[in-house]
């Protein structure tokens, strides 16, 4: 299998570590040429700080650039709650790497357009790097092979009635990157819901005596401190979504579909109006949307990589 070139925009966050290990434990399929932050879960000098303390803790020579501040145009609001006040459930990585760049989005046009091949991005989390990146530098946009997004919902929401928290926190950077027309994979709360672990699960990593499968156990025990795991049983791992779709598309079912992002004030904002209508068939210059997962299959790939991770530290 050919190495998939991949730049991983992301705000970590308890999840977003968690797709990062998993990212790092398939490099035989992933050629990560960096990663970028952006402010979301946490400020954007908390997230930075969280990446570059995974890359120090894994000890991973990555290129890490610290991204967009705040939203476009809207006031930055964190999501401590979830994520706890340092963004990772109060886990204290090492911090031994340093920051590669503090210009996120010239980094992902000069990593861009340096590359031979096109490459896929993959935005976990806010998408104000990806379009500033866009408006800034058109000529990037036939160098990008996909954007696989984690973010919006067919229906419904989870930070308001209809809106999910990446694509509420910046509206106005989503709209400008689904009216793009670039090939855009959607990885919403209808299939991120159902990719995750169970209690039992994240109570097995925490017993565990590896480096990677310990530390995501301990930060995914934060989660079950929150209202939004399903029943105490169970805790989506929504950005891991984004990056298995890559290697195991198999796994899902999907539609191409118009998503219009609203942009209003009160509880619209935030919201990706998806044409979910199934007697109307979109052609595939049409965002692909995510409609099912195999659950089971997802999560037992993902432990299954997170404990192989471990291996190589030993």
């Amino acid at each position: 299998m050919k190495k998939r070139n991949i730049i991983i925009d992301c705000d970590p966050g308890i999840d977003d570590v968690v797709a990062l290990a998993f990212a790092f434990a398939n490099e035989d399929k992933f050629n990560i040429l960096g990663i970028t932050t952006v402010a979301g879960n946490q400020s954007i000098e908390k997230v930075t700080d969280n990446a570059i303390g995974l890359a120090s803790y894994l000890g991973k020579d990555i290129k890490i650039s610290k991204g967009a501040k705040g939203p476009l145009l809207r006031e930055k609001k964190p999501a401590s709650l979830v994520h706890g006040e340092n963004g990772v459930g109060n886990y204290e990585f090492p911090h031994t790497k340093k920051l590669y760049s503090e210009n996120a989005v010239m980094f992902l046009r000069d990593t861009l357009m340096a590359s031979e091949e096109k490459v896929t991005l993959v935005p976990v989390g806010p998408l104000t790097n990806i379009a500033l990146l866009i408006k800034t530098f058109p000529e990037v946009m036939d160098k990008i092979e996909l954007l696989s997004i984690m973010g919006g919902a067919t229906i419904g929401g989870n930070t308001t009635p209809t809106a999910e928290f990446n694509v509420w926190a910046d509206p106005e950077a989503a709209r400008i990157v689904f009216d793009s027309k670039l090939p855009i994979v959607m990885s919403g709360l209808n299939v991120t819901h159902s990719t995750g672990l169970y209690r039992s699960d994240v109570d097995d990593l925490m017993k565990s005596t590896g480096k990677v499968t310990k530390m995501c156990g301990e930060i995914l025990n934060f989660y079950f401190k929150g209202d939004h795991v399903n029943n105490g049983t169970f805790t989506p791992i929504h950005d891991a979504c984004a990056l298995m779709y890559l290697i195991y598309p198999e796994l899902y079912s999907f539609r191409h579909m118009p998503v219009t992002v609203d942009c209003s004030e009160g509880l619209g904002r935030g919201n990706t109006v998806c044409d979910v209508r199934e007697w109307l068939k979109y052609d595939e210059s049409y965002p692909m949307v995510l409609t099912e997962v195999d659950l089971e299959k997802f999560r037992e790939i993902l432990l299954r990589d997170l404990y192989k991770l471990d291996e190589s530290y030993k």
